[in-house]
């Protein structure tokens, strides 16, 4: 890692553990607010609406210009180019709407799998010391134990990963609110 941000070699340099999402930061999510939000930040919705602008543009020259006349080409392609520009902002938008709510959506369900994940952490521990006890009496073989210590393992890796992903979702859905960018 050191060398790789350009830092003297020593050693010294420690990853911290992955910062938790808070109960409160998930409280704090609104759908429709940080929507509307996201869209205000949103490059792509902001790049359709320049274009179905410039469409419109387009149709009002080419109407002054050729008398809003139905026979003229220029000004009917002129027409269709400003639906289709229509039809492109709607998806766009629609789109984009449809994006944010599953990404929102994803955060409340890996906030659900990380608590599901805990819970059967617990249950495992539970069983371990469980077998820890009944091994000390020798009513348990070394080798059921140890299968109890890997399902506890097994468990903490899955929590682990839970975590990680609700993480990247919350910080994905972060991003989408305060830049308008959807990954």
């Amino acid at each position: 890692l050191e060398l790789l941000i350009g830092a003297q070699l020593t050693g010294d340099i420690r990853l911290s553990d992955l910062p938790q999402v808070t109960a409160s930061q998930l409280a704090e999510m609104d759908l429709e607010k940080d929507l509307s939000a996201a869209k205000e930040a949103s490059y792509s919705l902001y790049s359709a609406k320049l274009t179905l602008d410039d469409a419109e543009e387009e149709v009002k020259d080419k109407g002054k210009e050729y008398n809003h006349n139905e026979k003229n080409y220029e000004y009917v392609m002129a027409q269709h180019q400003w639906q289709a520009a229509q039809h492109n902002y709607a998806a766009s938008v629609q789109n984009y709407e449809m994006s944010f709510r599953t990404l929102y959506l994803q955060v409340k369900d890996y906030k659900q799998v990380l608590d599901a994940a805990k819970t059967a952490l617990a249950v495992e521990q539970d069983n371990y010391a469980t077998a820890q006890l009944k091994q000390s009496q020798g009513r348990l073989s070394q080798n059921a134990l140890l299968d109890a210590k890997d399902k506890v393992t097994e468990a903490q890796e899955k929590v682990d990963g839970a975590a990680i992903d609700l993480f990247t979702a919350y910080h994905n859905y972060r991003w989408a609110v305060d830049h308008g960018i959807l990954n």
